[in-house]
């Protein structure tokens, strides 16, 4: 409406001045179509640079998010980061549908990690937005958008036991745990299959299918076993992985 209005100033100036056949209509006519069109571009330049007319409304929403580790143990939020490393990040999760999501690199987002004593992960996000004031949304109407975006804060909420790297510092931990989880393999393997050597040598006539029951608890022993230290390797691990370069 407001472009109608400074068009419609435009033209009562102009005519005002051109068409109006004495001296005083055309001074009346041409006065109040510059006033007029003064007005809508004052009200233009105040609406784009101090957003006259309009207020500031935010929305909240919070979802359930679950970690990018490939060990179900650890739970793992992945940032990348953007321009200086202790500042600008994207941060990288899954969703509840397990669908890798990230935040918005832009700078009117402000993220942020925040540690408590819960069992689900979650990131609540605030988005304030410039709108229009009832009369103001009408005047202004056509000129663009009616919900400018002020800023957005992301807040990760995350149980004590999770842990944040870099999308490098992730990507070096997950190649070790899979190479440390191959090589653990192999040792349990070594590990059992001597232990059955040594069990036939003080008994020569096991029987096949005694032997293949003997493999099996063992095997299950061994694993329980290394099941136990488990968590201390996973702990140095990431201890590890925190010293990796961030890049």
């Amino acid at each position: 409406m407001i472009l109608i209005l400074l068009f419609i100033g435009i033209l009562i100036f102009i005519g005002g001045l051109l068409l109006m056949p004495t001296k005083l209509t055309r001074l009346i006519t041409g006065t109040i179509g510059l006033l007029l069109l003064s007005a809508m571009a004052t009200l233009m330049i105040g609406n784009d640079n101090w957003h006259w007319g309009m207020h500031q409304t935010t929305t909240t929403s919070t979802v359930s998010i679950s970690s990018m580790s490939p060990d179900k143990r650890l739970g793992l939020l992945v940032y990348q980061p953007i321009r200086q490393s202790k500042h600008e990040r994207v941060y990288v999760y899954k969703d509840a549908n397990a669908t890798q999501q990230h935040t918005m690199a832009s700078l009117k987002t402000n993220n942020r990690v925040v540690l408590k004593t819960t069992k689900q992960a979650q990131l609540t996000t605030k988005r304030t937005y410039w709108t229009y004031n009832q009369h103001w949304q009408w005047l202004f109407k056509g000129t663009g958008s009616h919900h400018e975006l002020v800023r957005r804060q992301n807040t990760f909420v995350l149980p004590t036991s999770w842990t944040t790297l870099s999308s490098t510092q992730a990507k070096w931990l997950a190649t070790t745990i899979k190479a440390n989880e191959a090589e653990t393999k192999i040792k349990l393997q070594k590990q059992v299959a001597n232990s059955v050597k040594a069990a036939l040598a003080l008994q020569p006539t096991m029987t096949t299918h005694q032997q293949q029951a003997l493999k099996k608890k063992l095997t299950y022993q061994a694993q329980l076993v290394a099941n136990q230290h488990l968590p201390q390797d996973l702990a140095k691990l990431v201890k590890s992985a925190h010293s990796q370069p961030v890049r």
